[in-house]
């Protein structure tokens, strides 16, 4: 059933939600006042027009995404603002591999908003893993991928990486599939659960020599200490580390060691920090 629209000029917070229940097509200026209404109205509004929002497909910079911005946090800033929420970190991690052959490692991918920028901007000959246990997001950023014609270069595993190989219950979040995590640390209790495969990033290094940069970006929701320390020990002991790691520190209170105290223990100093990340550069590399 359609609704009566206000004129555009007069979709408030108060209006929003029927603007958004309306079964009939926004167009771009009527989705520009939807989304600053959002902006706008108070927590309660904002919750009750959530449910409401549609799928849509954003560009910035020459870059499709698709999102949904009813289920995951990601999505409904790409939605809202019209690019990725960590646009800081992205472009700082970007400016280590523009036009140079990398290998990227995604840990956390989400909807792909590092993955696919990154692999867009990588020179020729590059490889992005994206790892994303989540099937709610494997699929999102598997269409991702597929809008910008990045199949041949984004490589998704559906696994969360991990100290041995195994399995363990994704705890998931309803209204917030990027929050899902192997231990939950947020006070609101998770609404389900999924069994996901577990695996060492040290099955993926084999071939890391034919590239001439890696990166990593980490965001696993306070899992980024026991994810990491096993690639650290490993490459204290053979020599081969990522270049440049980018890493969420926003939870490092969560963390069960000294993740930092390992990671310049291994040569890199941080050179960047914003948006809850650090980016860590081994001294005299990257």
């Amino acid at each position: 059933m359609r609704l009566i629209r206000p004129h555009l000029n007069e979709i408030t917070a108060d209006t929003a939600v029927n603007v958004a229940q309306d079964d009939g097509p926004h167009v771009p200026a009527e989705l520009a006042a939807l989304r600053e209404a959002f902006r706008q109205a108070d927590k309660p509004t904002r919750r009750a027009l959530v449910p409401h929002l549609r799928p849509t497909e954003i560009e910035f910079a020459g870059i499709h995404m698709y999102v949904d911005p009813r289920d995951n946090y990601t999505d409904r800033r790409i939605w809202l603002d019209g690019h990725p929420p960590e646009m800081r970190s992205l472009t700082a991690l970007m400016e280590r591999i523009e036009g140079r052959n990398a290998l990227i490692f995604d840990i956390g991918a989400n909807c792909g908003a590092f993955a696919v920028p990154l692999g867009l901007a990588a020179g020729p000959g590059s490889r992005v893993i994206a790892f994303e246990p989540n099937p709610v997001m494997i699929g999102r950023l598997g269409h991702n991928i597929a809008l910008n014609n990045l199949g041949h270069v984004i490589r998704i595993e559906g696994c969360a990486i991990a100290g041995a190989p195994g399995e363990a219950m994704l705890h998931l979040r309803r209204g917030n599939h990027g929050q899902s995590a192997l231990e939950p640390i947020f006070a609101a209790p998770a609404t389900d659960a999924t069994l996901v495969p577990l695996r060492p990033l040290s099955d993926f290094l084999g071939t890391a020599e034919a590239h001439e940069v890696t990166v990593l970006k980490i965001d696993i929701e306070g899992g980024e200490d026991a994810a990491l320390a096993p690639l650290l020990a490993q490459g204290a002991e053979c020599g081969f580390l990522p270049e440049a790691m980018l890493i969420e520190t926003a939870h490092a209170r969560h963390w069960q060691g000294d993740l930092i105290g390992r990671i310049t223990a291994c040569g890199y100093a941080p050179v960047f920090e914003a948006e809850g990340n650090t980016l860590f550069v081994r001294q005299g590399r990257g």
